[in-house]
């Protein structure tokens, strides 16, 4: 198999391992543009099934989302509108690629965009319709039409079967100059469990370098974040470019960065001795959430997208409402 990115043959083994379900998957860093992927990429018709009916099940373990989930992706919501807004984007058509339950695309269309989204899971985007009356349709990136001002992708592109195809794809529905707001697993994060990096439904692992060289052709980035997973806001060309493939170094630094990773680095500078304690102290704030309607836990959210960072207190709504799971 050569590299998707630059279609270079030499790709050497650094992993061979699922680390959710320990069954053999071989995983390769190109020695040329240094973008690690799947040895073998499914075809396209595989993944849509699996994402159309088993993905959400195996990573979530339900159909629908529960109240935690929902309490969980709000926050997460939250963070990356506030990204937005620091960055100037406010308003416009917004489209959300893999929108999950919808709790973005919802939170989104409150707070100032016309949002709508697209997910290919048939029971997130059905619960997504039934909750939040949502704009989101059950499919694939491949069916949607129009025109957008903004288009967000939360841990989608490392699930697509060709990044470049997709980009082009994403600059096709953009309006002149629009935005495009990617967020993937960071390859190269302290806080990842050595343990616990690669896994079937990923079929990409992105440094700065391989995201930005992947959406070269189309976008340059304006603004980077990297607490935790890697955040990229990119702005659409004027016309369509070369690919700037990564430096040489780019390629020996995520080597160097890759053989750092280990226990150590976990524990210390990623923060995994105080891991348990954190993930203890949302618990307790996320069953609080077991009370409330989806709805009604997203809506906490509001006054702080408008203004204030406080979180919603969830022990303070007055209306009795009926257990969400």
């Amino acid at each position: 198999m050569s590299c998707q990115l630059c279609n270079s043959d030499v790709l050497e083994l650094i992993s061979s391992k699922d680390a959710k379900s320990s069954e053999p998957l071989n995983i390769s860093i190109c020695n040329t543009c240094g973008l690690i992927q799947q040895t073998s990429i499914p075809d396209e018709e595989e993944l849509n099934r699996y994402y159309h009916h088993e993905y959400r099940q195996d990573y979530k373990g339900v159909y629908t989302p529960k109240a935690k989930h929902v309490y969980r992706a709000g926050k997460t919501a939250l963070q990356r509108l506030n990204f937005l807004k620091s960055a100037g984007v406010k308003s416009g058509r917004m489209l959300d690629v893999g929108a999950g339950g919808g709790e973005f695309t919802y939170l989104a269309d409150r707070t100032g965009f016309a949002a709508r989204g697209v997910e290919p899971n048939k029971g997130y985007s059905e619960y997504a319709r039934n909750e939040y009356q949502c704009n989101i349709s059950t499919g694939n990136l491949d069916r949607i039409t129009g025109q957008y001002d903004v288009i967000t992708l939360f841990h989608v592109l490392e699930h697509l079967p060709s990044p470049q195809s997709a980009f082009q794809q994403l600059y096709q529905l953009l309006s002149e100059e629009g935005y495009l707001l990617i967020e993937v697993p960071w390859i190269e994060a302290r806080d990842a469990s050595p343990h616990n990096i690669y896994f079937k439904a990923h079929l990409y692992y992105f440094s700065i370098d391989t995201l930005t060289a992947a959406a070269s052709q189309y976008f340059d980035a304006i603004m980077i974040d990297t607490a935790s997973n890697l955040k990229i806001l990119f702005r659409a060309k004027q016309a369509p470019s070369r690919l700037r493939l990564p430096e040489t170094t780019s390629v020996v630094n995520i080597r160097q960065r890759l053989s750092q990773k280990g226990w150590l680095e976990y524990l210390f500078q990623g923060r995994g001795l105080v891991k348990p304690f954190r993930k203890l102290a949302e618990r307790m704030k996320e069953r609080k959430a077991r009370n409330f309607r989806p709805k009604e836990i997203l809506d906490q959210f509001l006054p702080a997208q408008m203004g204030s960072t406080t979180l919603p207190r969830l022990n303070e709504l007055k209306v009795p409402l009926t257990q969400n799971g």
